[in-house]
């Protein structure tokens, strides 16, 4: 079985204050696993964060923009970068 590390182990760890473990796990930042109330942390999860192997999550705003850009693509409402500004009138400075 894994060894799991507690919020308070992995602040001591990084010198970190415990409040800034927590905000990490709360943001998804650093991967744990919760515990009723208790926070735990996975010595596998905790390199990898320490090795930037981690990506931030993405936000609920994010996923419904990238959710909207799939539905476009799939009805063929896409246009190239070139038409977008030439409607716009924003091409190339002259």
């Amino acid at each position: 079985m894994e060894k799991l590390l507690t919020p308070e182990q992995v602040a001591e760890h990084l010198v970190v204050a415990e409040r800034t473990v927590y905000e990490w796990l709360r943001s998804g930042r650093l991967r744990g696993i919760k515990l009723g109330r208790l926070w735990r942390i996975r010595e596998a999860d905790l390199e990898a964060f320490l090795q930037g192997e981690d990506e931030e999550p993405l936000s609920p705003e994010d996923l419904e923009a990238v959710r909207r850009g799939l539905e476009d693509l799939k009805a063929g409402r896409v246009k190239t970068l070139e038409q977008y500004e030439a409607e716009r009138g924003l091409g190339p400075a002259r």
